[in-house]
């Protein structure tokens, strides 16, 4: 081997390693937090599994499928559905593919049942998701800020939809990894992640703005030059960059093909969301029919006890991003996509308002707020900032570890329905 050769060999080695070595240290860092919160839910999927389905005393046994199966409600029913049977009608097109796909493919190639398998398929992409969180944390802020971000999102009360077969931690993991490529300037990566987190949730398509603006932050003092000096075909060599966009619609674009030949109606998913929806309305709507409705039914009302907690999960991540563009906890002015992207998903949640029940049922119009507020990630990194006062983080872990605990039990019972 020529002396040339080995050095190439040693360079690309030792890109190599620089690549990995921070990767692997965010992996060892939040590997303890995954696993202890892993711990916490098959603990809680134990106990509450077998002693809350069993009377005092009985002397038989269930089987581990039952005991899995009490994770089996709502949308993770959808989502198994659509693993095991494909779209089966078109109220089942408002779910999204990339989920229930590598799901179905777990499935078949180890032969594992199918709620175990988006289980499964939810608790990896949570580990991928954590380790990226950790890692963009690691570098738009500080290794502690990114610790404190990966627990309290790990324990945020609604963090059993990360243990649930649903598709939060998939699209949060991809989202997470175009914000992190788009930050680095990897705008071909940045676009496939994108297109990735679009097939797993249409709050994806959002990412498509997120990248027009960072690609536009970037570039516009370039930009901004070539114009002044008049040298406009030098602007072209950006095209190609900027061109990647297309790959975020083109998740779209491959589910509503998918769509037209099963129903023929490329726009099935938003025609199904639309039937559980009462349509567009200003951000405000959703929240004011809340409020209003405290005042109008009863309090101790099973519709009252939930709008309490979406008003709360709603006001909470307002509050953050808030904090984020004002006084000591402010994002950098660089920062401002990660700010729009939390505005835009805060807005997402609350301009569909849920249909009004029928036959008496009292209204719930923000029936998912408190799932969905975990895709808000900057609201996370604000509430990570936060806790390196020791009174916040303590607060934080005696609020959110029993509310979880209690969600949980809720969740696996059947009482709780989002």
């Amino acid at each position: 081997m020529t002396t040339q050769t080995a050095d190439s060999t040693a360079s690309i080695q030792m890109s190599w390693r620089t690549f990995i070595d921070p990767w692997w240290k965010a992996t060892l860092a939040i590997l303890p937090i995954f696993l202890l919160t892993r711990l916490i839910f098959l603990l809680l999927a134990y106990f509450g599994g077998v002693l809350f389905f069993v009377p005092n005393y009985w002397p038989g046994a269930l089987t581990f499928r039952s005991v899995l199966y009490t994770w089996h409600h709502w949308d993770a029913v959808r989502f198994t559905t659509i693993a095991t049977q494909g779209y089966p009608t078109p109220e089942y097109a408002a779910f999204f593919p990339l989920f229930p796909s590598l799901a179905h493919a777990f499935s078949v190639l180890f032969h594992r049942d199918i709620l175990e398998s988006t289980m499964f398929i939810s608790n990896l992409a949570f580990l991928g998701t954590l380790i990226v969180l950790y890692r963009f944390v690691e570098v738009e802020f500080d290794p502690p800020t990114a610790r404190r971000a990966a627990l309290y999102l790990s324990i945020f009360p609604t963090a059993l939809f990360f243990f649930a077969g649903y598709n939060e931690s998939l699209f949060l993991f991809f989202l997470l990894l175009s914000f992190y490529a788009m930050r680095r300037a990897a705008w071909f990566l940045a676009g496939l992640f994108g297109g990735l987190a679009l097939l797993s949730r249409s709050i994806g398509i959002f990412l498509a703005l997120i990248f027009f603006c960072e690609f536009l932050r970037q570039k516009w003092p370039q930009l901004r030059q070539d114009w002044q000096e008049r040298q406009l075909l030098r602007s072209l060599r950006l095209l190609p960059s900027l061109l990647c966009i297309l790959l975020i619609p083109l998740g779209l674009a491959v589910f509503a093909a998918g769509l037209y030949v099963r129903f023929h109606d490329p726009l099935a998913f938003l025609h199904a969301q639309a039937g559980w929806r009462q349509g567009l309305s200003f951000p405000w709507v959703a929240p004011f029919i809340g409020i209003k409705s405290l005042f109008s039914i009863p309090l101790y009302t099973f519709a009252n006890a939930h709008i309490i907690i979406e008003l709360i999960a709603i006001g909470l991540f307002l509050a953050l991003l808030i904090l984020a563009l004002f006084g000591p906890e402010r994002f950098r002015r660089d920062q401002w996509p990660l700010l729009l992207y939390g505005l835009l998903a805060l807005v997402y949640i609350t301009i569909f308002p849920g249909s009004p029940g029928n036959g008496g049922i009292p209204y719930d119009p923000m029936p998912s707020a408190q799932r969905l507020v975990l895709e808000i990630f900057p609201g996370f990194i604000v509430l990570a900032r936060l806790g390196r006062r020791s009174w916040f983080h303590q607060g934080y872990l005696l609020l959110a570890l029993p509310m979880l605990a209690f969600l949980v039990l809720q969740f696996i019972t059947g009482h709780w329905t989002i």
